[in-house]
């Protein structure tokens, strides 16, 4: 006795493969969303007077920078001496490009910028110092 296999119904086959669709969608979504928020719970937290020391210290000035605006983006602005050796930084860099490309107006106020830095950044000055040494 062999069985005849009944054909399914194409309305059948159409719901099995939207359920199958709509899993992978699923399963994508819920990836995308799980890597996007781990990427903003490792960034979103504020850094520090202690972090950003250390990081100084280790000469990542790249990081301080990052801090800087991490801190700003959150509102926290007790670490207020390395925000400004963080705009010193950054202005001296550009102070850099700009001074190469022969802008003097732009240079000028990259300069103002960095008096006004190296004034707030207290006993930071001696970090202030090396990075001109190292821009020249």
């Amino acid at each position: 006795m062999r069985r005849e296999k009944k054909k399914k119904d194409p309305v059948i086959l159409l719901l099995d493969l939207l359920i199958i669709v709509l899993l992978f969608v699923m399963l994508f979504s819920g990836a995308r969303a799980y890597f996007y928020r781990s990427l903003t719970d490792e960034h979103s937290f504020g850094q520090d007077a202690g972090m950003m020391s250390f990081e100084l210290q280790r000469g990542d000035y790249a990081a301080l920078i990052r801090g800087r605006y991490v801190n700003e983006f959150n509102g926290e602005t007790e670490a207020s001496r390395y925000h400004a050796l963080a705009d010193y930084v950054e202005a001296a860099s550009m102070l850099k490009v700009y001074a190469a490309k022969h802008d003097d107006d732009r240079a000028q106020q990259q300069r103002a910028i960095m008096t006004e830095a190296r004034e707030e950044m207290g006993d930071l000055t001696v970090f202030a110092d090396r990075v001109d040494e190292m821009f020249r």
